[in-house]
């Protein structure tokens, strides 16, 4: 039995056996187009979550690592103060000076922090003081005690310091006598507006925020696009029972949504313990900026399943009025609405129906995903819209053979737009009969490309485009490897930028943000196009030189490196700043035959061309 002729028995069903039929396909169909548009919003606000999350840990996981580095940092410039106190007498006048001169040079490195003082063990601080400063006590301060019963860096709760009146952290480090027992503790300060400048260069949004708290998560400083910083939460532990469970459940990282306690915000909130001590970030992105395109999408589709359900009811309607007309009037139009209720002639999936790959009818959305005019795809072959023959023929070896079998064939790929260029299409088909099938066709180009701009954000420097310390290591491990094969060497190579603090100080941050996307620019210049340049945070900047024959050319790379970064900067403002850079080198395999040992060794370097008069460059030794 053929289908016109079941639909002729359809329409001679007596009116009222009509009438219920055509609520019940309604009602059917209406269902089926309310949950599919269901599922697939709930998928898309789904989608949209995870790229909040994966965004939003991508930037906690950089932020904690630039200030466990810079924690690091400091944790070696008091190392090297108590090491230096322990090799001289503190109650000869030469070993005081020997004191303060050391402190007065570490201070120099760390232009981050106010001063680097000692307390001896009775808590009274005896070096670091301003001259004519009064002397003080912290006897009583926490991070005091700690430091006493701990090897190690200790970092204080959120406190209010007694010299400088600021709030901060404390950075403490234990001295103790020759016997080993307590002497003291080194100590220096990071104030809450240090992070804060940190915090404002970070891509938020409109609604973001990104806070650093305590192992007791006690606030120490806060930055919210709406609000900017506000010291008034300082100090104190205000939290959402969201926050409380996860971190329960895994006090070294994770991720949550929920509003946020100190200001009411819905955000996409991840959290990340700072490597080497308890201080946690938390960086958050409100739900009013990642799911925005999702609620427009909402819309559109809300009333796109208006205009279709609008439509089915009107058929229907007509239909039924036209319930007495001859019997083939009738099957016609049943038989048209059945093949317009499948295919689902709409302004966003392209549906397609092919005899032996031919069109035999398509709809306008097809036409406009693919730039033709209406007309112009009817019968042509479906060859047209493909990239080249070997995708054209890769489709018909695997999707007809289960069509045949009665199945459903997706995938995703490239086709070929009217104007030549590809574009991307999520392909679905199903079989109407032996030698016809029914495709819908969506174009996700935009998904797509949202997708590789994620990637790109998630292995780049936003501010510089430079690869970032996840790339480097990366590029490394593989440049590492390669030359292990050739036989060549290779140089890795840190580079701290001298005199940038100044020109933040003498020009604003966002003349700094220029200067170091102009330092970036230079080393690209500078370096060969197999060679990786890479930007670590702050005015850190790390390089690959591959294939290369010797230190001397090493030198010969840095030196041009080192005399591009010296010329002056323009900025935008009509001023002119200068910059030096301290660049510490170490060789694979000379000095290390893993990127581990080799990062570790330059970084090293870095320092000690610091401590040599910066504006030049170190070769690790041993």
């Amino acid at each position: 039995m053929t289908d016109d002729s079941l639909f002729a028995r359809s329409a001679a069903l007596p009116l009222r056996r009509l009438a219920l039929a055509l609520v019940a396909g309604n009602v059917a169909i209406i269902a089926v187009l309310l949950l599919a548009a269901g599922v697939a919003l709930q998928a898309g606000r789904a989608s949209e979550e995870v790229r909040a999350r994966e965004s939003v840990e991508n930037l906690a996981n950089g932020l904690a690592i630039e200030l466990g580095a810079e924690l690091k940092q400091l944790d070696n410039a008091l190392a090297t103060v108590a090491m230096r106190v322990h090799a001289v007498d503190a109650t000869q006048p030469d070993g005081r000076a020997q004191i303060e001169r050391s402190l007065a040079e570490q201070r120099s490195l760390l232009p981050q922090v106010d001063a680097i003082r000692i307390a001896d063990e009775t808590g009274s601080v005896r070096f670091g003081l301003d001259a004519g400063g009064a002397t003080t006590s912290i006897a009583d301060r926490a991070y005091f005690h700690d430091a006493k019963a701990h090897e190690g860096m200790v970092v204080s709760e959120p406190i209010q310091g007694r010299i400088v009146r600021k709030w901060g952290v404390a950075v403490a480090r234990r001295l103790q006598h020759a016997d080993g027992s307590f002497a003291g503790v080194v100590y220096t300060n990071l104030s809450s507006d240090h992070f804060l400048d940190r915090f404002r260069r970070i891509a938020l949004g409109s609604a973001g925020a990104v806070a650093l708290r305590s192992g007791g998560l006690r606030l120490i400083t806060r930055y919210s696009v709406i609000d900017g910083a506000q010291e008034k939460n300082i100090g104190t532990s205000t939290i959402s029972d969201e926050m409380t469970r996860h971190l329960a459940g895994d006090p070294e990282r994770g991720s949550y949504l929920t509003p946020t306690a100190l200001d009411g915000i819905e955000r996409y909130t991840a959290y990340q313990r700072v490597p080497g001590c308890t201080l946690r970030v938390f960086v958050g992105l409100g739900t009013s900026d990642f799911l925005a395109g999702w609620r427009r999408e909402a819309a559109q589709m809300a009333a796109l399943l208006a205009v279709a359900i609008a439509t089915i009811a009107g058929f229907s309607a007509l239909l039924f009025a036209q319930q007495r007309r001859q019997v083939t009037a009738r099957a016609e139009i049943a038989r048209l609405a059945q093949e317009q209720s499948v295919m689902l002639d709409n302004e966003v999936v392209g549906m397609l129906k092919l005899k032996n790959r031919t069109s035999l009818w398509k709809n306008r959305a097809l036409d406009r995903i693919f730039g033709y005019e209406p007309h112009e795809l009817v019968g042509a072959p479906v060859r047209t819209l493909y990239l080249d023959d070997e995708t054209f023929d890769e489709i018909g070896k695997v999707a007809y053979p289960i069509l045949a079998t009665g199945g459903r064939f997706s995938t995703q790929l490239r086709m070929r737009h009217k104007q030549g260029h590809a574009i991307w299409i999520e392909l679905s088909g199903a079989a109407v009969s032996a030698n016809e099938s029914l495709w819908s066709l969506t174009d996700i180009t935009a998904l797509k490309d949202s997708e590789a701009h994620a990637q790109h954000l998630a292995l780049h420097d936003a501010m510089t485009g430079l690869p970032n310390r996840r790339l480097f290591a990366e590029r490394l491990l593989y440049i590492l490897a390669d030359a292990q094969r050739r036989h060549q060497l290779t140089g890795v190579c840190y580079l701290d930028l001298d005199g940038f603090k100044a020109v933040n100080d003498a020009f604003g941050h966002d003349a700094g943000d220029a200067a170091l996307r102009e330092v970036a620019k230079r080393l690209l210049v500078c370096i060969r196009t197999n060679d990786v340049v890479a930007r670590f945070g702050g005015d850190e900047f790390a390089l690959i030189l591959s294939n290369i024959q010797d230190a001397r050319e090493v030198e010969r790379v840095l030196q041009r490196v080192l005399h591009a970064i010296e010329q002056p900067i323009h900025l935008a403002g009509g001023e002119t700043a200068t910059v030096g850079a301290s660049i510490g080198v170490a060789i694979g395999p000379e000095h290390g035959d893993d990127s581990a040992t080799l990062m570790g060794r330059a970084d090293q370097a870095m320092y000690v061309a610091k401590r040599s008069g910066k504006h030049r460059v170190c070769l690790w030794a041993a």
